[in-house]
């Protein structure tokens, strides 16, 4: 048996989404990129980025809400990190529970490259 570090293996405090203020910010002000499993709402940020997870009572009760979020925690965890200052919430689909674990880090990488794109996108036109 293998000894695991506690924390080791999650997301530094800091990369959190922590609050309900800043959950709230980006579910008012933020943008959104819909996938089959989940919907990723984003706005920039002058801080580093943040990220947090999420599952209405839609996808089931609490034992479906937390396995979807710690799904999509681990895809986000093993797929590619935010390359910009922007806090995202990751807003879980009841998809989310029955798709392969590769195509639901296969989601999370496309909606975050898309994200980027658009960040350097909004980043462009102010600077203009």
């Amino acid at each position: 048996m293998v000894a695991v570090t506690p924390g080791r293996l999650g997301l530094p405090r800091g990369q959190r989404l922590r609050r309900g203020a800043g959950f709230q910010a980006v579910f008012r002000e933020g943008r959104r990129v819909e996938r089959p499993s989940f919907v990723a709402l984003w706005r920039p940020v002058s801080g580093p980025s943040q990220v947090g997870f999420t599952a209405s009572r839609g996808v089931g009760g609490a034992v479906e809400r937390n396995r979807a979020r710690r799904r999509l925690r681990e895809a986000y965890r093993r797929g590619n990190r935010l390359p910009m200052a922007v806090a995202v919430v990751f807003v879980a689909r009841s998809a989310a529970l029955g798709q392969p674990f590769g195509g639901l880090v296969s989601e999370v990488e496309e909606a975050i490259r898309l994200i980027a794109q658009r960040a350097v996108g909004l980043a462009e036109g102010r600077a203009r």
